[in-house]
């Protein structure tokens, strides 16, 4: 069952596309560590290859929060474009979407969903 006893973690990545791949190894550790910790929660739940923990255990949120920090989801979450951004992405769109992702400090895939956007209208008439 989870307590809710606080988890001391070894580790605190930067985020998204910052984390090397040795600590993205290390938060998979703290996972696993996490996950077994709760083998007996129930609201722990395995659907095929899926975990699901609890979103209001202690546990299950530090899992979640070392998630994000993997995937790089916590990088821009809902947040709306600005001219600036769309004129920049636009003009540099010969960039490499990664790249083009850091400098704004977006997602790839966020990235690659704008420009098919700014396509779709044309492009954009603010861009210098």
């Amino acid at each position: 069952m989870c307590t809710s006893t606080s988890v001391a973690l070894l580790i605190y990545a930067k985020g998204g596309a910052n984390v090397t791949r040795e600590e993205k190894n290390l938060i998979r550790l703290q996972i696993i560590s996490l996950l077994e910790r709760c083998q007996d929660c129930q609201f722990r739940s395995v659907t095929n290859a899926s975990i699901h923990v609890c979103p209001s255990c202690p546990i299950g949120q530090r899992v979640q929060a070392l998630g994000k920090k993997i995937s790089g989801e916590e990088l821009a979450r809902y947040r709306n474009w600005t001219k600036e951004e769309d004129a920049y992405l636009w003009n540099n769109q010969h960039l490499p979407r990664k790249e083009l992702a850091k400098h704004l400090g977006r997602t790839r895939q966020a990235v690659i969903n704008r420009l098919a956007e700014l396509r779709k209208r044309g492009g954009v008439t603010h861009a210098s």
